[in-house]
């Protein structure tokens, strides 16, 4: 599905090519998630925003956020590490484009990361990208109105491959308490993907 991105902008798609080779470069642990994850997994849908679960030690974070600075990439460096350290989050920029970090705390994150697969992105950029399965998982925890559309794209898209175990599994220890999320998810499943044999 990489052709498919050529709609994008062109800061969407240089900023997501410095990430990747820079996290590269640092052995850094990654996984492209989100909007831009979906349209490579699932089919092409517009999104303004790159969206990443990164496994990075703290120690590592500061040189990590000198090298992103150098290669023109907008952020002040004591608020990431902050947000990142204690919120488990942080956004900063490239351009006109808006990078969200995700740090892996929840056992689903951990998963979606492990299994996440390389994925051709553009001609000499290839993407660590979350799998369809840790796409669901990451957007059943946010849960908005578009989340809740890309887990149907996805589930469309992938339906005769897609690990309903992994899903369920990974989604059962966080669901105490989100048995209408839970309920919705069966429901578009029951709906959307056809019985295997």
């Amino acid at each position: 599905m990489a052709g498919d991105h050529d709609f994008l902008a062109g800061d969407l798609i240089r900023g997501v090519e410095l990430l990747a080779d820079t996290f590269a470069a640092r052995s850094i642990r990654y996984a492209l998630i989100g909007g831009l994850a979906t349209l490579m997994r699932g089919r092409p849908r517009f999104t303004q925003d790159i969206d990443i679960l990164l496994d990075v030690p703290q120690i590592s974070l500061p040189g990590l956020l000198d090298e992103l600075t150098r290669i023109g990439f907008d952020l002040t460096a004591d608020t990431v590490i902050r947000e990142y350290v204690r919120e488990h989050m942080t956004a900063f920029r490239f351009g006109a484009v808006r990078i969200d970090w995700i740090k892996p705390i929840l056992p689903l994150y951990s998963r979606t990361l492990t299994d996440a697969s390389t994925l051709v992105w553009t001609e000499g950029h290839s993407l660590k990208v979350a799998t369809a399965e840790g796409l669901i998982l990451t957007k059943l925890v946010s849960f908005r109105s578009q989340d809740q559309v890309d887990i149907e794209t996805l589930l469309i898209a992938n339906r005769d491959e897609i690990d309903l175990m992994v899903i369920r599994q990974e989604w059962s220890a966080v669901a105490e308490g989100e048995e209408a999320r839970t309920a919705w998810l069966e429901a578009s499943i029951a709906r959307l993907v056809p019985p295997r044999d």
